[in-house]
């Protein structure tokens, strides 16, 4: 079974990264849903749309929620060119710095992205 990532399709900085990840993800462990369609086909396991909005979610193999920085160094562990950057970020401590930094990112993203996010979405 594969790992689950929900990514919003109307998000540019989660359009990137799911590109990114897909060039890495050379075992083919991933498979990308967006969350507009994980919502309307209820699913088994259902999400806060707001948390879904704030950072990725996925689904690991075996079942198991992860979200935001957990969800990011899981799914580096498993693309191969990544992973021992992955490894990196399982380092006692690294959580401290990686989870603030990634709500930094995630809560910011529409000043990076200020050209390509013209719908509003990259706002919440």
């Amino acid at each position: 079974m594969k790992t689950t990532a929900l990514y919003d399709e109307t998000c540019s900085l989660c359009k990137e990264s799911k590109q990114i990840f897909k060039k890495i993800d050379w075992l083919r462990k991933i498979e990308w849903v967006s969350l507009q369609d994980y919502e309307r086909k209820n699913q088994l396991i259902s999400f806060d749309r707001t948390s879904l909005r704030r950072e990725l979610h996925i689904i690991t193999s075996n079942g198991k929620v992860l979200k935001g920085y957990n969800a990011v160094r899981h799914l580096l562990l498993l693309s191969p060119p990544a992973s021992l950057f992955g490894f990196f970020l399982y380092i006692p401590g690294m959580s401290f710095l990686g989870d603030p930094l990634y709500k930094w990112i995630a809560k910011n993203r529409h000043k990076f992205l200020r050209k390509k996010c013209d719908n509003g979405s990259c706002s919440l």
